[in-house]
C-alpha cells in the first residue's frame, strides 16, 4: 500500500498534533490526557494475509502502539516501532490504522510497509514464527518489553540476557489475548508475539525440549493441556498472582480504597483455579519454581496441596549490571524512588509520598534531596502533594536498567514502600548497588532486606519511613552500616550464582 501513514487522520484530543512529511507521520500529545488519532485506508483490501514493517523513534517520554482495526475498531494486529507484523483480513469492509497518543509524548514513524502474502497464504503464520524461532528452550511471556515500555515483564528480560550471557540460547515468546503475530528486537533481543490461543499449537510445532512459562494461569492452561507436551518439561513461575490468587483484593485494590470481599464469581474462578493447578502439579513434565519458601508455603496452604517438584530461586538482581561500592555518606541525604503509577495500591506510592511531607516539617528535610522516577494513569495525582516542594524532583519517565544504575551511583538512600509484593525487583537492585533501602515491614521485604536495622517500618505509619530516612540522614555510621548490609542481603540471594545458575542447572538437566 502506497503511503499509508498520509491521509485525513481522526484526531480525538485537543493537545494532540499529527502531522504528515515525507513518508513520516510526527505524533505529540502536550497534555496529560491520552488520546488517539485513527486513518481508514483508501482502497478496501482483499481477504487474505498481510505482512507490515513499521519504522520509527521516540522523541519524548514514549510512543503509542499501532493497531490495525476493521469498521468495528476490532484488533486484527498491532505493530511497535521496529517490529514486523503479521495479521489477517477476512471479510472486512474497512481497514484502519488505530495509534493511541499517551499524555506528554512525541514520537515519528518514519515508514509503514504493508504488504499482501500473495505466495505463503497457506504456511503464512509457520513461515513468519520460523524467522524468529530458533532454539531449543522457549520463554512465555505475556508482555514483554519494548521501546513503548521498557517495564514489562523486566524481571524476565533480565533473565534472558543472563542466559545468552552463560551460552544458553532461548526464545522469547510473547503469548497475548490478541490477533495477530509480530516479531521485533528489544537490546538485541528477538521477541516473537502470538494470539495466546495459538500458544500450543507453537510449541508442538516447534517441538521444544523445554518451555520457561511466567504468570501461568488458567489461560495458559487450556492452550496447553491436551496438545501433546507430555516430552517438554515444563517450568511454571510463580510470582504470586498465579497460585495466591485467594488474596487477590490484596494486590488489586485501587488507590484510597479499602479491599473489597471476593464476589461468588470470584470464588467460582479461583476453585477453578484450583482445579487446574492441581491438574498440572500431577503432571510429570511440570515443575514448579517460587521466588521464595515463604511464597510457596502460603500458596500451598491457600489451595490445599503440596507443590510436587518445586524449586526456590529467587529473581535476578544482577551484581554486574547494579555493581557495588561504599557510599560516600554524603549521599545519605539524596533518595531514590522508581515506582509503576497505575492504580493498585499495594505500590504504596502514596506512602512515599506522606514519608515525604512527613520529613518536610523536620529540620533535617532543608539539607535532602529526593528523586522520583516512573510512568503510569496516577503519576501527577500520586505526586501532586510534593511536587510544590524546592527539594523534589519528579520524572515521568521509563528508566533503562543502565539509567536505573546512574541513578544509584548518585543516591544513597531508596524509599520502596510496599504492601503487598513476592520480592520487589526495584528494591533490591537499589539494595545490591548499595543504597540504604526503606521499606515495609511485610514478608517480602523481611526477606531480601536485613529486618534488624530498623529500615522496614509499620505499613501504614508514614511517621515511621519518616523516621528511618531521618536517621540515616543524620547518622552517617548508621548509613554506612544500613548500606553494606542491604547489599550483602540481596547479594547473598540474588546473585547470578543463586538465581540464574540455579535455573540453567535445572534447564541443562531438562535437556540431557
Amino acid at each position: 500500500m502506497r503511503n499509508p501513514l498520509k491521509g485525513d487522520w481522526q484526531i480525538s484530543g485537543e493537545a494532540i498534533t499529527c502531522t504528515y512529511d515525507s513518508h513520516c507521520l510526527a505524533l505529540s500529545n502536550a497534555s496529560g490526557e491520552p488520546g488517539f488519532v485513527r486513518l481508514p485506508l483508501k482502497s478496501k483490501p482483499r481477504d487474505g494475509w498481510y505482512s507490515a514493517r513499521l519504522d520509527g523513534a521516540i522523541a519524548e517520554r514514549t510512543a503509542g502502539p499501532l493497531y490495525f482495526v476493521n469498521e468495528f475498531n476490532h484488533v486484527l494486529g498491532d505493530a511497535s516501532i521496529g517490529s514486523t507484523t503479521l495479521f489477517r483480513l477476512d471479510n472486512c469492509k474497512e481497514l484502519a490504522l488505530y495509534i493511541p497518543v499517551p499524555a506528554h509524548c512525541a514520537f515519528v514513524f518514519s515508514n509503514l510497509d504493508i504488504t499482501r502474502k500473495r505466495r505463503i497464504q497457506k504456511g503464512a503464520v509457520a513461515s513468519f514464527c520460523n524467522e524468529t524461532l530458533r532454539s531449543r528452550i522457549a520463554v512465555v511471556v505475556p508482555t514483554y518489553p519494548s521501546l513503548e515500555n521498557r517495564y514489562l515483564c523486566a524481571f524476565v528480560h533480565a533473565r534472558v540476557k543472563a542466559y545468552r550471557d552463560a551460552g544458553v540460547q532461548v526464545d522469547v515468546i510473547c503469548a497475548r489475548n490478541s490477533d495477530g503475530y509480530g516479531a521485533y528486537e528489544y537490546e538485541n533481543v528477538r521477541v516473537l508475539r502470538i494470539p495466546i490461543t495459538e500458544l500450543g499449537h507453537v510449541l508442538v510445532r516447534e517441538a521444544y525440549d523445554a518451555v520457561l512459562l511466567h504468570f501461568f494461569d488458567e489461560v495458559y492452561a487450556a492452550a496447553l493441556d491436551g496438545v501433546g507436551l507430555g516430552k517438554t518439561r515444563l517450568f511454571l513461575w510463580s510470582h504470586n498472582p498465579e497460585t495466591r490468587y485467594w488474596e487477590w483484593p490484596l494486590f488489586t485494590t485501587p488507590y484510597f480504597t479499602e479491599p473489597p470481599e471476593l464476589t461468588e464469581d470470584q470464588r467460582r474462578l479461583f476453585e477453578q483455579k484450583d482445579a487446574f493447578v492441581k491438574i498440572f502439579n500431577n503432571k510429570p513434565n511440570v515443575s514448579w519454581i517460587f521466588i521464595s519458601e515463604a511464597q510457596k508455603k502460603r500458596a500451598e496452604e491457600l489451595i490445599g496441596i503440596s507443590f510436587n517438584r518445586s524449586h526456590v530461586i529467587a529473581n535476578l538482581v544482577d551484581e554486574q549490571r547494579f555493581p557495588y561500592a561504599p557510599k560516600d555518606p554524603a549521599l545519605r541525604t539524596k533518595v531514590f524512588c522508581v515506582r509503576k503509577f497505575d492504580n493498585i495500591a499495594t505500590y504504596a506510592v502514596d506512602l512515599d509520598v506522606a514519608a515525604v511531607l512527613e520529613l518536610s516539617k523536620r529540620p533535617v528535610f532543608g539539607q535532602m534531596e529526593f528523586d522520583f522516577f516512573g510512568d503510569g494513569p496516577l503519576f501527577d495525582t500520586l505526586l501532586e502533594p510534593i511536587r510544590h516542594l524546592e527539594n523534589v524532583r519528579v520524572h515521568k519517565r521509563f528508566l533503562s536498567h543502565d539509567e536505573i544504575a546512574q541513578q544509584h551511583a548518585t543516591h544513597g538512600v531508596g524509599l520502596f514502600a510496599t504492601r503487598f509484593d513476592s520480592q520487589g525487583v526495584s528494591m533490591c537492585e537499589a539494595a545490591m548497588s548499595g543504597l540504604a533501602v526503606v521499606s515495609s515491614d511485610i514478608d517480602a521485604a523481611n526477606i531480601f532486606l536485613p529486618n534488624d536495622l530498623g529500615l522496614l517500618c509499620e505499613t501504614e505509619n508514614p511517621a515511621a519511613y519518616a523516621d528511618a530516612i531521618e536517621r540515616l540522614a543524620t547518622d552517617p555510621d548508621y548509613f554506612a552500616r544500613c548500606s553494606a548490609a542491604c547489599h550483602e542481603k540481596v547479594f547473598s540471594l540474588c546473585r547470578r550464582e543463586m538465581t540464574i545458575d540455579k535455573e540453567i542447572a535445572l534447564l541443562q538437566n531438562s535437556l540431557i
